[in-house]
C-alpha cells in the first residue's frame, strides 16, 4: 500500500517552532512526524460539525427505537436548549444544567 504524501508550509511563532524542534529531537523523531501525529490526535478528538450532527441524529434514532418517539414537549425543550447553546456566550460545551425531569431512562442528555 502506497501512502500519498503532500507538502504543507506553516507559519508558526518562533517560540513554538523551538519547542517543537526540541520535542522532536528529545523524542528522536522528525518534526514532520511529530506534527502529523499531533494533527491526527487533534482531529480525532475534535470532530467537525457534520460528524457531531450525524452522531447526535444516530443517538436520537437509537433512543426512539428503544423508548418510542419524542413527544412535542420533549422536542420543544430540546429546541430551547439548542437555542441557548447556539447564542453567543451560550452555555458551556456540556450544555449547562440538565433538562428538568430528564429522559425516561434517567440519562442526562
Amino acid at each position: 500500500m502506497t501512502i500519498e504524501k503532500g507538502h504543507l508550509a506553516l507559519r508558526l511563532d518562533a517560540g513554538l517552532i523551538a519547542r517543537l524542534r526540541n520535542y522532536a529531537q528529545a523524542d528522536r523523531r522528525p518534526v514532520d512526524a511529530v506534527v502529523a501525529d499531533a494533527v491526527e490526535e487533534y482531529l480525532g478528538a475534535h470532530p467537525n460539525h457534520e460528524q457531531r450532527r450525524a452522531a447526535g441524529l444516530a443517538a436520537m434514532r437509537e433512543y426512539e427505537a428503544e423508548y418510542g418517539p419524542f413527544t412535542e414537549e420533549e422536542l420543544a425543550v430540546a429546541d430551547a436548549r439548542i437555542d441557548r447553546l447556539m447564542r453567543p456566550g451560550g452555555d458551556d460545551e456540556h450544555g449547562g444544567d440538565p433538562l428538568e425531569g430528564g429522559p425516561p431512562d434517567g440519562r442526562d442528555v
